[in-house]
């Protein structure tokens, strides 16, 4: 718990003491940093520019295993440190990044997609993500996305897809096979194919109603995608691993709504194989005590960035945010056991691509018992 303390107080620490020193400096080169990496533009419209995060967690958890002895420990990590770079050249965008957290190299997003009357994407992504997974882990509510997103693994895939988009919706559809490291160490792979449509019927300024729906279809389990989720944060120890076994149909539902400074989101998966079965699903609601509305794109069905109203940088306190989630997982049917999860949350947004997030999740499974406190320093451009 002391390391924990001091490092939510170092994260807080850095932008909220040693920062606004600088706030009275228009000139300061220091708040660039929190505003995201430029774009190099030309008059046509094209552009490239630096992506990236750093994603910095530390957490004090307690885990008890049913009839065994309580575990105490204390542990940080990077969860993310990626670079790479992002691109525009007529009706082509591009995208190549790679992950070196974890103390391993991982290519995340590495794809080419042409805008024409439909939107023809070649490369390595998300293979039919719902709105929780297609949501940027950078602007997600809390630290980690709900267990049942992780326990069916919805994992980056060499494949193509199609999608096409209007004010209000999405409709995408694709093939994949294996991953970019999958294929270059050689390790088995299997055929994917996905799709998802979203609808919003409300679509105003502060106010929004979203719905989607999912399917995915796996033909073998070996390979991609991994199947197991923990409680709470990536530095549990306890872990569902559920076994669905071939021929494995998913199917999702997802709904979401923005009302001013109030936020909910929902969703409900299942997926069914020749072994076994698992579903859950959560309920999440968030609230910005400064009266900020969350971000959401209508075209994609995913939420995005929100700024703070009054960021560091012009003299304010920035972005607060409070969110509460509901989080249940049930894996009795495919070799495992059933999870329930409560995690409340506060977010603090200093500046655009700055958060500190605290997060407190209390579990309760077939097998053990938890509670945890963690929290993240993230910086994004």
């Amino acid at each position: 718990m002391k390391t924990l303390l001091a490092a939510t107080v170092l994260a807080l620490g850095t932008t909220s003491i040693s920062l606004p020193a600088f706030a009275g400096d228009t000139d300061a080169e220091i708040w660039k940093l929190f505003h995201g990496a430029p774009k190099i533009k030309d008059d046509n419209g094209n552009y490239w520019k630096l992506r990236g995060r750093v994603l910095w967690d530390a957490a004090a958890l307690s885990e008890t295993p049913t009839g065994g002895v309580r575990n105490n420990f204390e542990d940080t990590e990077f969860r993310a440190a990626r670079i790479g770079v992002e691109g525009k050249y007529g009706d082509f965008k591009y995208t190549a990044e790679v992950d070196f957290g974890g103390g391993k190299t991982t290519a995340t997003d590495v794809k080419l997609t042409w805008n024409g009357p439909v939107a023809v994407t070649v490369g390595q992504i998300k293979a039919g993500p719902t709105m929780e997974e297609a949501t940027s882990g950078r602007h997600t509510t809390f630290t980690e996305r709900g267990m049942i997103t992780d326990a069916v693994g919805f994992d980056r895939r060499i494949g193509l897809n199609i999608g096409k988009s209007g004010k209000n919706y999405s409709l995408n559809g694709g093939i994949f096979g294996n991953s970019i490291d999958g294929a270059a160490d050689g390790n088995p792979t299997n055929t994917v194919w996905a799709a998802r449509s979203t609808f919003t019927p409300i679509l105003e300024k502060d106010r929004i109603v979203h719905i989607g729906a999912s399917l995915r279809h796996t033909d073998r389990a070996l390979g991609a995608p991994k199947h197991s989720a923990r409680w709470g944060s990536h530095l549990a120890t306890e872990k569902v691993k559920p076994v669905v076994g071939d021929d494995a149909l998913l199917f999702g539902l997802e709904a979401a709504a923005v009302m001013g400074a109030f936020h909910g989101h929902a969703e409900f998966i299942k997926e069914d194989g020749d072994l076994g079965s698992v579903d859950g699903g959560f309920i999440q609601a968030g609230y910005f005590l400064t009266g900020e509305t969350r971000k959401y794109k209508a075209s994609s069905g995913k939420f995005d960035r929100t700024k703070p109203l009054n960021p560091l940088s012009k003299g304010g306190i920035g972005g607060w945010e409070i969110a509460a989630r509901f989080d249940t997982l049930d894996a009795r049917n495919a070799g495992d056991e059933k999870v329930d999860a409560w995690t409340v949350g506060l977010t603090w947004y200093p500046e655009s691509h700055l958060r500190v997030k605290v997060n407190y999740t209390d579990a309760s499974g077939d097998l053990f018992s938890s509670k945890g406190l963690y929290t993240r320093l993230q910086i994004d451009w």
